[in-house]
């Protein structure tokens, strides 16, 4: 059941990240990174991360990109596995320090899918904060904070947050 359920919801995503191709065609940076989110804070979910991203503006930036977590639980010697991705379109403004370094204030929409016994829907804006750090002239270290304020059941209105850090790729 669950199996079928998560079939059913990778083609719709991968349905939607089709769509959302062009964008990625010209898309100037790959980010990619692990990290964990804090989902409602009840579970902890082991988070693998890529974005895409385009400069718009010296110092801003658009970003689209997604989540693909993970977190088990042992139910009578059986592991269950549970899904949450969320896709994330936003908006970034770089503030530089220095040559190599730089901190960054982002907003945006997110859309929420949480695959468990039963599949959910979330939707709602984001907030995060980040800093970047150059290590190689075509790559960049990154760390980022981002806070959700998502609309969906049981609870109706849902906070929860992210962590992630990985390497930011220039084309």
């Amino acid at each position: 059941m669950v199996l079928s359920l998560w079939r059913q919801e990778m083609k719709r995503l991968i349905i939607g990240l089709l769509l959302l191709l062009p964008f990625t065609v010209g898309a100037q940076s790959l980010q990619a990174g692990i990290g964990a989110d804090f989902f409602t804070y009840d579970r902890t979910f082991l988070d693998l991360h890529a974005t895409f991203l385009k400069q718009v503006k010296p110092d801003v930036e658009l970003s689209l990109g997604g989540s693909f977590s993970l977190a088990t639980k042992n139910e009578n010697g059986t592991v269950e596995a549970d899904f949450f991705i969320p896709i994330d379109g936003g908006v970034n403004f770089l503030f530089s320090v220095h040559r190599e370094f730089s901190y960054l204030v982002g907003f945006g929409i997110t859309a929420q899918f949480l695959l468990e016994t039963e599949r959910r829907f979330y939707m709602g804006p984001f907030m995060k904060l980040g800093a970047r750090y150059r290590i190689h002239p075509y790559m960049t270290w990154y760390l980022e904070v981002l806070q959700d304020l998502v609309i969906g059941k049981p609870d109706w209105i849902n906070i929860s947050s992210r962590f992630s850090t990985g390497i930011l790729f220039h084309f």
